[in-house]
């Protein structure tokens, strides 16, 4: 495939002239996964009037709380989130802000202009520039596609749909049903209706770029960035799918590439082409499905290298392993297809995109905070896996170039003006739950939460518990152990005999699902999770676990479960204690250069 340029020519021409010098302080900001949703959305005209939170306030049209605690984002607060983001940027003076996919909620028209107003509002303020590319979630398809939610929150505390025009829902269901709302504005946008609203941010050449191009050349219009996508199970047939990936110089001497690593893959059914979701699909099946990706990049980064460019490479997707190491484990205990294990970039694509000469990579997707070294033959590969301001723990990943030094801070965001305006809503959901729906009740002091911090703290908890934990637990160990405490557990190891009263009194306060819910603190936050985990639980956990007392315990269904659940946690706690020393994710140096050397810089280090 020609990708529009011919490499040794501008390398003649150019390698001189356009040397530049290099970079003193540029910082970038990569705030990953916002998944927008403009609770400020109007529907009245389809005849949903949203909740007037009080008298003469603009309504607000958000999700459930019951939607949120059992998704791996919050819906509504994101909103008040990403606005705190964005002050905290431009209050470090920051400029130049990267946007690694997933900046909606589904890619829906209502949130993507939405977004649009917020971005353009910060960027006429401010004189920020943003550089998006696209996530599983926008587009959800590559061609646009019925959408919709059931969760809507009506003012009683119910849940309503809504759903665009063309979704079965409202081709059935439509008629005298007063939960159900049907508009297009919640559509899913594809590819061409997202540059169109998002052209302003990186998806279109800007007049005060000093370079701009896609893997395609220099044409902007989307009919002319696109491959030849084949059934899964026909390749005879096949369709042209946009790629929205591009190179841009927004200063002297700094490359940004912005990759679109989305894959979607079709079936032919019943004669058309359905095609599927690109969330497991990631660099795995870019090796497959665009393998021109990996050329452009490696071209790009031989002629970043010629010129004296700093090239920095973004993408919603991980280039790296996410686990520290313990996929292995993690299967072992959880199995091949827990904890999102699919998502996860192969040893041999992990080594093929270092290859590619790449020294530093940003990605999302995971909502995770986490670095991994990916190394090859001839090349180190750093991959910094940047978390989300819409789930534990909220940050966002601030990258300054000096020379060849690359310096990453994670800036937390744990105050949120406005973060519990909703609380309200949520109350009046909840009392209509208690009396309608009582088995579907979730814990209400999450409305106690006093910062956005804790508040994502308490969305994670209560996810581990209506989510994480049904799907990944057996089902006989959760209704039997989980709600034991620690001292329980100890006592039935026989093993409680030499523990002092503080001792008791600290594994009596936890429970099984205390420690398991901390277990999924560490696995999304990494180090930043240590503010929420004391040196007394963690001290808890260690005599606990690192007792290696035989298991003897009766034959019955309770006592052999006990065993399984000594060996389990024994395992999880393995793999917590490794997630807890894992390469540094709170502030690091990289050195880009030939010496692929990688500092801590962060001042607080120490595990609690």
């Amino acid at each position: 495939m020609y990708l529009g340029f011919d490499l040794p020519l501008i390398l003649c021409i150019f390698s001189t002239a356009l040397h530049a010098a290099p970079l003193s302080n540029t910082q970038i900001a990569f705030v990953p996964d916002i998944h927008f949703h403009d609770i400020y959305g109007d529907f009245s005209a389809e005849g949903f009037n949203g909740i007037e939170l009080n008298k003469g306030a603009k309504p607000v049209s958000i999700r459930s709380m019951q939607a949120q605690i059992h998704s791996t984002r919050l819906f509504n607060e994101n909103y008040f989130a990403l606005i705190a983001t964005l002050d905290d940027i431009a209050a470090k003076g920051v400029k130049l802000v990267a946007l690694p996919g997933d900046f909606t909620d589904d890619g829906q028209g209502v949130h993507l202009n939405g977004l649009k107003v917020i971005l353009a509002d910060y960027a006429k303020k401010y004189d920020m520039r943003f550089f998006a590319t696209p996530g599983n979630h926008d587009p959800v398809r590559p061609f646009k596609s019925a959408g919709g939610k059931s969760d809507f929150l009506g003012s009683d505390g119910q849940q309503v749909g809504i759903y665009s025009t063309d979704h079965p829902r409202c081709k059935e269901d439509a008629k005298d049903n007063d939960a159900l709302v049907c508009s297009d504005k919640i559509a899913h946008a594809g590819y061409q209706e997202i540059v169109d609203i998002m052209a302003p941010f990186g998806l279109q050449p800007d007049n005060r770029d000093l370079l701009w191009e896609t893997p395609f050349g220099k044409q902007a219009l989307l009919t002319d960035r696109s491959y030849t996508q084949c059934a899964q199970n026909d390749q005879s047939r096949c369709k042209q799918v946009p790629d929205t990936s591009y190179l841009v110089e927004p200063v002297a001497g700094l490359w940004l590439l912005a990759i679109d690593a989305n894959v979607y893959i079709p079936k032919l059914e019943n004669g058309h082409l359905i095609f599927q979701g690109s969330g497991n699909a990631g660099y795995n099946k870019v090796l497959t499905e665009k393998p021109y990706l990996l050329k452009w990049i490696t071209q790009v980064v031989q002629r970043a290298k010629a010129q004296g460019k700093t090239l920095v490479a973004f993408s919603h997707f991980p280039m790296g392993e996410f686990y520290d190491g313990q996929t292995q484990s993690i299967k072992s205990l959880f199995g091949d297809t827990a904890f999102q294990l699919a998502r996860e970039p192969s040893r041999d694509t992990r080594k093929l995109l270092a290859e590619t000469g790449l020294k530093l990579h940003i990605g999302g997707h995971m909502h995770m905070n986490d670095t991994s070294v990916i190394e090859s033959e001839h090349n180190t590969l750093f991959n910094i896996q940047a978390p989300s301001i819409a789930a534990y723990r909220p940050a966002y990943k601030l990258v300054t170039l000096n020379k060849q030094l690359a310096k990453v801070d994670t800036i937390t965001i744990d105050n949120v003006p406005h973060f519990d305006r909703l609380f309200s809503a949520y109350q009046t959901e909840h009392d209509y739950l208690i009396k309608n729906h009582p088995e579907q009740v979730w814990d209400k002091r999450i409305l106690t939460a006093k910062d956005y911090h804790s508040y994502s703290k308490m969305h994670l908890q209560a996810l581990a518990k209506w989510r994480f934990i049904p799907r990944e637990w057996p089902q006989d160990f959760r209704e039997q152990v989980l709600n034991m405490s620690l001292l329980e557990i100890t006592a039935l190891f026989n093993n409680d005999s030499q523990l002092s009263k503080a001792q008791r009194q600290g594994l009596q306060a936890k429970t099984v699902l205390d420690f398991i819910a901390d277990f999924y603190l560490v696995r999304n936050a990494g180090t930043l999770a240590f503010a929420d985990i004391s040196q007394a639980t963690q001290q808890t956990m260690a005599n606990l676990l690192n007792n290696n007392t035989r298991c003897v315990v009766s034959s019955d269904n309770k006592g052999k479960n006990i065993c399984q659940l000594k060996s389990a946690l024994t395992q999880a706690f393995s793999i917590y204690d490794n997630l807890n020393h894992a390469l540094p994710d709170r502030c690091l140096i990289i050195d880009m250069s030939e010496n692929k050397s990688l500092q801590n810089c962060a001042t607080d280090t120490a595990s609690p």
